[in-house]
């Protein structure tokens, strides 16, 4: 008896594909364990990129095709904007991708960095694969702005570009800082004495703290939080332990870093909290920020008077499952809609559940 939990939670269909020589189409597990990690934290088993895992009733395993073939642009090709486009493919649709990089990803290009986690890659090299079979078009190296959309002719139009990390989060000092992204890419190196101030709690601080303690540099994690790291469940932060206990990397909870100045060639954080007037203060040579990521939208509201729909979503036919059929300018073009972190910031589990509950009724 051969034990496949996980690998079936991703593709509960392994052994029919099997069957019908469809190897190269099953998704694969990227070992998460997003799946166990809700179990004991949130009760329902969901797998991190099959977002029809655990709602059976609700979302399809199989996309079914469409009446009406449409033609669908989808801005951006992280696992938002690469699920809209699989789905779309798969609902018979003639579909366009604009990636203003010259690959796809998104944020989970930053996250494979990391030795652990590079099977997460596997969450976009799927999607590829996927949308090659179902005819998909690529254009990457564009930057698409409103007339580049209208160029080809769309009936709707899916922004899922993404966003930036938000580091504008001080009262005074926010120029001095950088962001998790930075020190994650290489961008920036780390400092020699480095402090994150982690207000997200997600795997980003985590993942930045591993590059900064690695590199010999002595390291704090301050959080206003009561503890670190709270959207990193328990089967994720026990090796993010190990490791950054190893590394001598301190964590302090409940503070919150509110400002920043030069002092000697140094920078000094000045502490406060939320739970009363404390003050404490650090001298470091660096400042590392995590505290999400704001919405890269300025297509998204470009394109929205232009719109049939204004760029809106029918909440209760979203919740219901039914098709978006909103009218607020009879003269638009196209439906607009937008997912993933191009709404805010949230993970990537719900950027591709964001993806797949709209596109299976477009």
């Amino acid at each position: 008896m051969v034990g496949m939990t996980r690998a079936h939670m991703t593709d509960p269909h392994i052994v029919r594909k099997i069957i019908e020589k469809r190897e190269e189409d099953i998704r694969p597990c990227v070992g998460a364990n997003y799946c166990l990690d809700r179990i004991y934290q949130g009760g329902a088993a969901y797998c991190i990129h099959n977002a029809a895992t655990g709602r059976e009733t609700t979302m399809p395993h199989d996309i079914p095709k469409a009446a009406v073939k449409r033609r669908v642009v989808v801005v951006g090709s992280g696992p938002a904007g690469l699920e809209a486009a699989r789905v779309a493919g798969e609902r018979g649709h003639d579909v366009t991708v604009l990636e203003a990089a010259d690959q796809p990803g998104g944020q989970i290009r930053l996250t494979a960095l990391s030795e652990r986690r590079r099977e997460m890659i596997s969450i976009i090299d799927w999607r590829m694969a996927q949308c090659e079979r179902l005819g998909v078009k690529f254009h990457f190296n564009t930057w698409a702005e409103a007339d580049t959309v209208q160029a080809f002719e769309p009936d709707v139009v899916i922004v899922a570009t993404g966003g930036l990390p938000h580091t504008e989060v001080l009262r005074e000092g926010n120029e001095l800082v950088v962001s998790t992204w930075d020190i994650i890419s290489g961008d920036v190196k780390p400092g020699r004495n480095v402090l994150i101030f982690d207000d997200a709690g997600d795997h980003a601080a985590l993942q930045a703290a591993e590059v900064i303690a690695r590199s010999g540099a002595t390291l704090e994690i301050v959080t206003p939080d009561r503890s670190f790291a709270p959207e990193v469940m328990a089967m994720n932060l026990v090796p993010y332990m190990r490791s950054l206990q190893d590394l001598d990397v301190t964590f302090t909870v409940t503070y919150r870093v509110e400002k920043v100045h030069k002092r000697d060639g140094t920078l000094v954080a000045i502490f406060g909290s939320d739970y009363g007037q404390v003050h404490k203060q650090r001298v470091v040579d660096q400042v590392v920020i995590n505290h999400g990521t704001l919405p890269l939208d300025d297509l998204y509201f470009e394109l929205r008077p232009l719109s049939s729909n204004g760029g809106a979503v029918e909440q209760h036919d979203l919740i219901a499952g039914n098709a978006q059929h909103l009218v607020t300018h009879p003269e638009g073009r196209f439906q607009l809609f937008r997912i993933g972190d191009a709404v805010s910031a949230r993970n990537t589990h719900a950027a591709i559940y964001d993806a797949l509950r709209l596109v299976k009724e477009i």
